[in-house]
């Protein structure tokens, strides 16, 4: 079974999941360095639960930037727009960051 197509799913899922709990926790003071914090914050939990089943690498590395990122760029959305649109955000760019590391790791590992 080919579990490759399970980084993508977990990358919307946590980053969905992280931009969701950011807009809906954060006060309006700091958002930004309060969102990252709570995007860290929250991945450990999914580090170390998915971790076993579908290895280090390609579970700490992409999960540690989706909480970071989203988690600030959700703590910013939040005080601009709806909560959809910051969740939708938040899963899109789980899934573009987990694209990108998909394919460096292919392309670094193919020489």
């Amino acid at each position: 079974m080919n579990l490759k197509i399970a980084d993508f799913f977990i990358g919307t899922f946590s980053g969905s999941l992280v931009a969701g709990v950011v807009h809906y926790l954060l006060p309006p003071v700091m958002p930004m360095l309060l969102g990252g914090v709570i995007g860290m914050l929250l991945v450990l939990p999914l580090k170390i639960l998915l971790m076993p089943f579908f290895g280090a690498f390609e579970v700490m590395i992409p999960l540690g930037i989706i909480g970071m990122t989203v988690g600030m760029t959700a703590g910013a959305l939040s005080t601009l727009t709806s909560g959809n649109i910051v969740i939708a955000s938040g899963g899109v760019m789980g899934f573009i960051i987990s694209a990108i590391i998909y394919f460096s790791n292919k392309r670094l590992t193919s020489r």
